[in-house]
């Protein structure tokens, strides 16, 4: 006979454990996001938990097994509002398919790449300026801290790759030239908002090239609709 452990106000052991691992990742998210890595301790991030250091590694080995952690919870957030925006376009916005197509299948039509392309990112830029300690986790805190976060940011920005594909082709193969292109997109943009990131706190001296003026977000936002929907027009439709 096995036994789940006593129930202690209304949750079990493993939900309990459940919810000390989600206010670390918070807790994570919030020290990360203002101080970032380098400078907070396993004690201060169970201290702003209200968790031991006993619980803390319950759910991750160290420190940097939390970040990774916070950086996925980053990415699955901004990834779910670019998705919402984005699904609407997918099939042609009920546009007709070929005989044997499915609307899943074909992607966006050419006549809604500015606006997919437009809302899409328009979501993801979004939820970073109202996000501001997810958009200094993804696009500071987590690089180049060790190989396996590389490996992990990497591996997001595959993933980032995959989904613009996925909108632009629907489920047809993508030739290597679209997904470098994707791949290449991806990039743009990940600069382009580490340029406004770091220029608007201040990183950046007055008058130097790259001055926080250049980078704003609706400025950003243009400019990576058109580098998206001239990608869609040569290589991705």
């Amino acid at each position: 006979m096995t036994t789940r452990g006593r129930r202690y106000g209304g949750a079990d052991a493993a939900q309990r454990r459940d919810r000390r691992r989600s206010d670390l990742i918070a807790a994570g998210l919030e020290l990360f996001g203002t101080e970032g890595f380098a400078t907070v301790s396993v004690k201060r991030i169970c201290d702003h938990a209200g968790l031991t250091q006993r619980y803390f590694y319950e759910s991750f080995e160290d420190r940097f097994a939390l970040l990774a952690a916070v950086y996925e919870d980053c990415v699955a957030t901004a990834r779910a509002a670019t998705i919402g925006a984005g699904a609407p376009f997918v099939g042609g916005s009920g546009g007709a398919v070929s005989e044997g197509e499915s609307a899943k299948s074909v992607g966006i039509l050419a006549t809604d790449a500015e606006a997919v392309a437009r809302a899409a990112l328009g979501a993801f830029i979004g939820t970073l300026a109202d996000q501001p300690r997810r958009a200094r986790v993804m696009l500071v805190e987590i690089v180049g801290v060790n190989p396996a976060l590389e490996r992990l940011r990497l591996t997001a920005i595959h993933g980032w790759a995959d989904l613009i594909l996925a909108l632009a082709l629907g489920e047809r193969s993508a030739a290597r030239p679209q997904r470098l292109a994707a791949i290449g997109l991806v990039g743009a943009v990940t600069q382009l908002l580490v340029d406004w990131y770091t220029s608007t706190a201040g990183e950046f001296a007055p008058g130097d090239a790259t001055d926080a003026d250049l980078f704003e977000l609706d400025a950003i936002l243009d400019v990576s609709v058109e580098l998206f929907v001239a990608a869609y027009q040569r290589l991705l439709g």
